[in-house]
């Protein structure tokens, strides 16, 4: 509801259908949990950002934290998403990262719900490292690349430097010296470091 609105002026506004309140409610969700601590974070919260009635959260997803876990699994989704459309799995593994770095939201929401332990539901398994594990796997085994490394290790790398970033990116810019770079300029040059690094570690 926008400030000074009266119930007539709500009234002539269009309705919205039940998909783009879902829609909306989730990403209200999704910045929310990365913004503050989940227990400082109400469904009059969430409603007031998507700009919906409360009432619609228990509606459509029946709690705080289903709505939460709504929000992760659809950024898990486009992740996941990204791994199953590489034409060649060690040249498009950084191209995950770059698509996991759109997702920040769910990164640092995903650190807080592992901080303050609440969030009990909350998948241990990604779709999108679980996807990228079984794609190194199934070319280990097609003999298409070598095996210098166990593909665990290297999910378990590539995963960790995109959480990393997205967690802590404009401290680790400034450790060292790149404040005053673009985003994007910053974040290809990172892909690119990290496709040499799957390459490398995939051949003999």
């Amino acid at each position: 509801m926008e400030p000074g609105e009266d119930a007539a002026a709500r009234r002539r506004r269009p309705r919205r259908s039940r998909e783009d309140v879902s829609q909306a409610l989730v990403d209200a969700a999704a910045a929310l949990f990365a913004e503050r601590p989940s227990g400082r974070v109400t469904v009059r919260d969430i409603a007031a950002r998507a700009d919906v009635n409360p009432t619609f959260v228990h509606r459509y997803f029946g709690s705080k934290h289903d709505l939460m876990r709504a929000a992760m699994e659809r950024a898990q989704r486009h992740m996941a998403a990204a791994v199953e459309e590489m034409p060649d799995v060690v040249e498009g593994a950084a191209v995950v990262v770059h698509a996991a770095l759109q997702e920040r939201e769910f990164i640092a929401a995903l650190a807080r719900a592992t901080l303050d332990g609440v969030f009990d539901g909350v998948p241990a398994t990604s779709p999108a490292m679980t996807g990228l594990l079984e794609r190194f796997r199934s070319e280990l085994e097609s003999g298409a690349v070598g095996g210098r490394h166990d593909p665990r290790i290297i999910v378990a790398c590539l995963s960790s430097a995109t959480a990393g970033y997205a967690l802590l990116g404009r401290y680790i810019r400034h450790g060292v010296g790149l404040d005053t770079e673009p985003d994007e300029r910053v974040e290809a040059a990172m892909v690119e470091v990290l496709r040499d690094v799957a390459r490398l570690a995939f051949h003999e």
